[in-house]
């Protein structure tokens, strides 16, 4: 027989001794190497899917309140193209009241009556008219085509006639009032 090197017979001592459970010196620090690698790259993974999950849950929750937001605003604002479709209508009634003002006949009082029902109907529904006469210049809610001079500074920047009447529609504009402007 021959004799084993000393080299081969270590390693089959080795391979013994993994066989049967025996651990080498060596071979317990690579396995806890391994072990705290997969560790890390495990919480690493649960990080980004938490992170993952935070991010989809905002996300619904903005994607909830803006359709909670777009639902109140067609519910507030869903007859808005119907009472902007109104606004000729309430001119011309005015129109005929104007024409008809000094007149004391029937015709008069059932434009009246109309126009006073169709108010009703607008202030239901918060559709208000704008008050402009003597009022402040407010771009947002006036639409100035002519000035007019002004006899004091008080009365400078202020709605000296109003030519069409604006409406709004709860805090919208609808139409703003077409005005004649004090300047200096």
């Amino acid at each position: 027989m021959e004799k084993e090197k000393p080299e081969a017979a270590a390693e089959r001592e080795i391979e013994g001794n993994e066989k049967n459970g025996e651990e080498t010196p060596g071979s317990e620090s690579n396995q806890q190497a391994e072990s705290i690698d997969t560790q890390k790259s495990c919480e690493m993974e649960l990080e980004e899917s938490k992170d993952r999950l935070l991010r989809l849950q905002a996300e619904f929750l903005n994607y909830k309140r803006r359709v909670e937001k777009e639902k109140t605003d067609l519910y507030a604002f869903g007859c808005e193209e119907l009472a902007r479709d109104l606004l000729p209508i309430i001119d011309n009634l005015e129109r005929a009241l104007n024409t008809l003002k000094e007149q004391d006949d029937s015709v008069f009082k059932g434009i009246a009556m109309i126009k006073n029902q169709l108010f009703q109907v607008l202030n239901k529904h918060e559709i208000t008219e704008i008050e402009a006469l003597g009022q402040p210049f407010d771009m947002h809610l006036h639409h100035a085509v002519m000035t007019e001079p002004c006899e004091n500074k008080e009365q400078e920047n202020t709605v000296a006639e109003v030519m069409q009447k604006g409406y709004m529609l709860k805090k919208r504009v609808l139409r703003p009032s077409m005005v004649k402007v004090f300047q200096s």
